[in-house]
This record gives structure tokens, sequence and C-alpha cells, in this order.
């Protein structure tokens, strides 16, 4: 279990943890949505400093692409140069593995902080939605690669992650989350906890319409593609939030 929760901070952040061997690297996945929860925290302290709502959410964003070393902003930013620029799955996934940005990477990657940047503003004092969202972000990497294949033929990234993937890993965080909801249900208003409902319904829908796209033009999924799941989840989550506060 411990080498488990380390490898998936390994994995998610760049905490430098102690490095161990682990056997099945799959595990990990069990953990995903706790170090998203975790992060959160950071959010969280980061509320309560006495600066105006737009630098505090910038500081939000900043601090997590540093926690995270941009890792999943980097994957969004390649998926979207691979469909943009891709006609066919192997162009795609040549340009997917290019280290080079293109239009379609800033063009998405600026939209998307844009969104939550504005959003955040608005979530500022909600320090329930900054621990829940980013939770509900990787518990959509945890559902994409336990369902879908690996779409490249050779090893990658999360070659081994997604391949040795079980459906139980997702039943297993989905489990997780129905207890998280029960708990919320009696401790928190009812406002809150319709609008935490709303928010992983959000990220829910805005990763399968992901998972679906990356089946029709790649085949699969990869480690760029858990990246954007996690991101733009995440972003729908924050917006989802919002919804039944408006």
């Amino acid at each position: 279990m411990i080498k488990s929760l380390l490898g998936a901070f390994r994995t998610l952040t760049r905490f430098p943890l102690p490095h161990q061997a682990m056997e099945r690297e799959e595990r990990t996945l069990f953990w995903f949505p706790f170090v998203g929860a975790f992060l959160g925290l950071f959010s969280v302290g980061i509320s309560f400093l006495p600066l105006p709502p737009s630098v505090l959410s910038a500081l939000m964003i900043a601090t997590c692409a540093y926690l995270t070393r941009g890792f999943h902003l980097d994957g969004l930013c390649d998926f979207a140069d691979g469909l943009g620029g891709g006609w066919t799955k192997q162009r795609a996934l040549a340009i997917m593995k290019d280290s080079h940005s293109g239009a379609f990477a800033l063009i998405v990657l600026c939209c998307t902080l844009l969104i939550q940047y504005a959003a955040l503003q608005s979530l500022m004092q909600i320090r329930l939605a900054l621990v829940l969202v980013p939770s509900f972000g990787r518990l959509m990497q945890v559902l994409a690669a336990a369902t879908m294949d690996y779409a490249r033929s050779g090893e990658g990234t999360a070659s081994a992650l997604v391949r040795s993937a079980r459906k139980r890993h997702a039943l297993v965080a989905g489990v997780q989350l129905t207890l998280l909801f029960v708990a919320l249900f009696f401790l928190v208003p009812e406002n809150l906890f319709i609008s935490s409902l709303a928010s992983v319904c959000s990220a829910l829908m805005v990763a399968l319409v992901v998972m679906r796209i990356a089946q029709k033009r790649l085949g699969g999924v990869t480690g760029d593609v858990l990246g954007a799941i996690e991101v733009l989840a995440e972003t729908a989550a924050m917006v989802g939030f919002l919804i039944p506060l408006a």
C-alpha cells in the first residue's frame, strides 16, 4: 500500500520521494484521486493569503503547474496538436510525440487556463471545491486508463500503466467517490452537496467526450491523452461546481 501511494505521488507530482521498485504499477491508480485532493490543499492554503481574488487565482494555477511539473498541461498541448494537425492515427501520434508546440496547443491551453482563472475567482472561498475539483480530474484519469486500450504499439510514458490497468481500478475509485458523497450529504450544506454532484457529473461528461474522441481518432489513450483528460475534466468540474450556485 505504501509503495503504491508513493508511486502515485512520484507519477503525478514533483515531490522528491524515495524510489521503490514496484511490481504492479497499476496499483498507483487507487491513489490518484487522493493525490489530487492533496494538491488541492495547496490551493486552500493560498486562499487564506490577503490578496485580491485575481492574484490568488493565478497563484493557484501556477502552484499546481509547478507541483505537477506541468505534466498534464503538456499532455493537453500535445493532444490538441495531434488532433488538430494529424488526419490519420499515425500522423496524430507522431505529432503528439514531438516536443514542439503548435498553434492548436497554444489556443487550447490559453482557453483552458482562462476558464480556470475565471472559475477559481468564484470558488476562492469555497474550500471544499478547491479540494474536490483536482480529485475529480484524477479520478477521470483512472476511468480512462482502466477502460481503454493503449493507442501506441510500442512503449510510452503510460504504456505499462494503461496496459496493466483493469476495470476494478475504476470500480474501487468509484466506490471511494460514492462513500465521499455519502459523507458530504451529512456534513455539508445542501447547496454544496448539489454543487459537488454537478461538479463530478460535469467532469465525467467531458472525460467521456475526450475518451470517445481519443478512441475514434487514436484507437485508445496515451500519456498525453490522460493528461488532457485530467486538465479538461478538472476545468469542467470547476464550472460544474458553480452552476447550482449561480
